[in-house]
Parts: C-alpha cells; sequence; structure tokens
C-alpha cells in the first residue's frame, strides 16, 4: 500500500512537472523567459494589478517580480500608476506596445488551455476539478499537522 502510494504522488508530481514544462517551452519558443510570461500572464487578467498581488499568487519572492515589471516598465511594456487611497502602491498596466506584445503570445496559451481542456468530457474535468480540490486541501492539513 506505502509503495502504490508512493507512485501515485511521483505520477502526480511528474504530471505537474510536465504542465509547468509545456509553459516553460512556450516561453523559450517566443524568447521570454519563463516568470516573465508567467507575470505578463497575471498582468493580462487582474484589473488594477500589483506586485502585492503578483507575489501572493504566483509566490514568487518580492525581487524577482519587481526585476520583471522593471523590465517591462524599461522596454515600455507597463506603465505603473498610482493608487489614490495609497501613493506608494502603484498598479501596472499594459501600455499600447504592452498590448500589442500580449496579444502576441497570451492568447496561444489560452485557446491551447481551452481546446486541451474541451478533450475531456464534463466528468473528467468535473473529476479533474474535485480530485485537485480535495488533494490540495488534505496536502495542506498534512503539511501543517503536528507543526
Amino acid at each position: 500500500m506505502q509503495e502504490e502510494m508512493e507512485s501515485d504522488v511521483r505520477q502526480f508530481c511528474n504530471a505537474w512537472q510536465s504542465l509547468n514544462m509545456i509553459y516553460e517551452d512556450y516561453a523559450r519558443s517566443v524568447d521570454i523567459p519563463y516568470t516573465s510570461l508567467y507575470i505578463l500572464n497575471m498582468i493580462t487578467q487582474i484589473e488594477n494589478c500589483t506586485q502585492k498581488i503578483i507575489c501572493e499568487r504566483t509566490l514568487l519572492p518580492k525581487q524577482t517580480v519587481n526585476t520583471v515589471i522593471t523590465g517591462f516598465y524599461k522596454s515600455g511594456l507597463v506603465e505603473l500608476k498610482e493608487l489614490p487611497e495609497d501613493r506608494r502602491t502603484k498598479t501596472i498596466h499594459l501600455t499600447q506596445k504592452g498590448l500589442a506584445y500580449a496579444g502576441e503570445v497570451i492568447p496561444h496559451i489560452r485557446e491551447a488551455e481551452n481546446r486541451a481542456m474541451e478533450r475531456l468530457s464534463e466528468d473528467q474535468r468535473k473529476a479533474l476539478f474535485q480530485g485537485m480540490m480535495v488533494y490540495c486541501q488534505a496536502f495542506r492539513e498534512e503539511m501543517m499537522a503536528d507543526r
């Protein structure tokens, strides 16, 4: 039983790593670092995106996110706007150049994700989501147990 569980964990981790490698390979194919692609994708999805939000959702270090955003800024892909209620916090917005650039690389990801998901039956999709939710909750509980 223990060997079977260990095998299942390895299979799950391998599948997860394979999924991440697909994004990494795509990033390489469009000549952008994976982290930059990941952050660019987030900026296109989150209204009034901030570096703090990116850090919280991606678990990337502040310095990494800041380096990527600074690079985007220097390349003219993003502009930063102060929040009126907190001038220390700046929201990240794509410029026209940034919108054009994101429009070249991001839609392919979303289209591929959608087409891949369409290959699963409704039952398979529900099982995938349900299984992931149950696994994540159980994993969190186990990681926090006896700490």
